[in-house]
């Protein structure tokens, strides 16, 4: 089948790839390590709805549409656009707005007639429509049930035009380590195509029940596609087993990522193992050290690794401290910006992001222009800024060394103060990682 993409003003698609641009750079800088699976479900002609789970605000919008060769449309929170000029910008930037049950009054019908019928002709035109079909944004890594206004939309549109777009929705986990803070990892996996021809017979034998059975679907996409802890409970339970486990084996970004998936399969429904865990870590917590500390401190040629650390420490000090300098009011500014508008924890990473592309360039431009002033030669200007860029690269490395050697230290310290206590840590700690080596997928072996 032949698609014709949709047709776009040339000015609106200038200031789209614009826009993705800009994304694009401010996600590579913000991220320390971001990681994309499923590359290939990326590339699709035709009309489609993107789907994710939603942990981080419009950074989820963003990780996914830089992905994504063709304009993207989003349906958004209708109360965005209650304001008069956030409503005339969003409207004009690729945003349908959708009405949830808290968006009108107690009592007042709500009515998304005319945002699914922009819906509907969006997708007629071969376009590419993004939702997050949770309804709501939280930083937990489990999936809630999905509103089922993505089964309506896509069913709708292949009713009314007999099932002749070929309509499919493409499912994106999104698992971020710590989604509120500057230079953390993210995994983005795509899942293949889910085409609404497969469910046609499903949709005219009886429509309610296959919109219910499409969104159940979904939401089982999204939870193998992310890392699923199911509750608050569970999060916390797979928080300290991911620290446990990458503190005494480190794993690849990837690698890890698999690992967390089958902690979140095998481990989160076994009671004992909850409670050992959580004594562990509680006891950590009370005497003021840490897994990592313990791990470095237990560890094979632990001494040699304090003494190299020591060294590095030593060595690269100097350079830390003029990186530092460098970087705190680009770094500190956005975080300030963040901490004083006082927003929901989620939008962070976003206000983040947008001060970033504001902080990091002029810092990069200041030092070109110093530079430059003080030598006339504009290429030693940008040695100087590549320089830079390499020593905050550095800093971020520095800055892991000094955490680890200076929890080695508490937990040397903890050894020496009370041998007893700390061998009773290890010992909880040993029995936790002999627990997971018997489960089905041979943690810690």
């Amino acid at each position: 089948m032949t698609y014709r993409n949709i047709r776009l003003h040339p000015f609106l698609r200038l200031i789209y790839l614009c826009l993705r641009g800009i994304a694009w750079a401010g996600i590579r800088v913000y991220y320390r390590a971001r990681l994309v699976l499923g590359r290939a479900h990326f590339r699709f002609d035709g009309p489609a709805i993107v789907v994710s789970n939603h942990p981080s605000t419009l950074t989820d919008v963003l990780n996914v549409g830089i992905e994504i060769r063709q304009e993207m449309f989003f349906l958004a929170n209708y109360g965005l656009f209650k304001n008069p000029v956030s409503n005339w910008i969003l409207t004009r930037l690729f945003c349908i707005p959708i009405k949830r049950k808290e968006d009108v009054p107690e009592g007042a019908q709500r009515n998304n007639d005319v945002y699914f019928e922009q819906s509907y002709r969006h997708l007629e035109q071969n376009g590419v429509l993004f939702i997050a079909p949770e309804g709501y944004s939280w930083m937990n890594r489990f999936v809630r049930p999905l509103k089922t206004g993505t089964a309506r939309i896509a069913f709708g549109t292949e009713a009314r035009n007999n099932w002749q777009k070929d309509l499919k929705i493409i499912p994106v986990g999104l698992s971020y380590s710590q989604p509120n803070h500057f230079r953390s990892a993210l995994v983005v996996q795509a899942g293949a195509s889910v085409y609404l021809r497969d469910w046609r017979a499903a949709w005219e034998q009886d429509s309610e029940k296959a919109i219910a059975d499409l969104t159940l679907h979904l939401e089982q996409c999204l939870k193998t596609l992310s890392i699923h802890s199911r509750d608050e409970a569970g999060e916390q339970l797979l928080g300290r087993l991911e620290t446990l486990l990458q503190n005494t084996h480190a794993l690849p970004q990837q690698a890890q990522f698999e690992r967390s998936q089958a902690l979140a399969q095998h481990c989160l429904e076994d009671p004992e193992l909850a409670i050992a865990v959580h004594r562990y870590f509680d006891g950590l917590q009370e005497h003021a050290v840490s897994d990592e500390g313990v791990s470095a401190f237990i560890a094979p040629q632990a001494g040699m690794q304090l003494a190299t650390d020591g060294l590095r420490l030593a060595l690269g000090f100097p350079f830390f401290i003029l990186g530092i300098l460098f970087w705190f009011l680009p770094c500190f500014l956005p975080w300030l910006l963040a901490k004083r508008l006082r927003l929901y924890i989620g939008y962070d990473s976003n206000v983040k992001i947008l001060a970033g592309l504001f902080t990091f360039p002029l810092a990069f431009w200041l030092l070109f222009r110093i530079t430059t002033s003080q030598t006339g030669d504009w290429v030693t200007g940008l040695l100087a800024v590549g320089f830079f860029v390499g020593l905050g690269l550095f800093c971020t490395r520095f800055w892991d060394v000094l955490q680890r050697f200076r929890a080695r230290q508490a937990a040397g310290k903890l050894a020496v103060r009370a041998p007893a206590i700390f061998a009773e840590l290890v010992h909880q700690r040993a029995e936790i990682l002999q627990n997971l080596s018997k489960k089905p997928a041979g943690f810690a072996s």
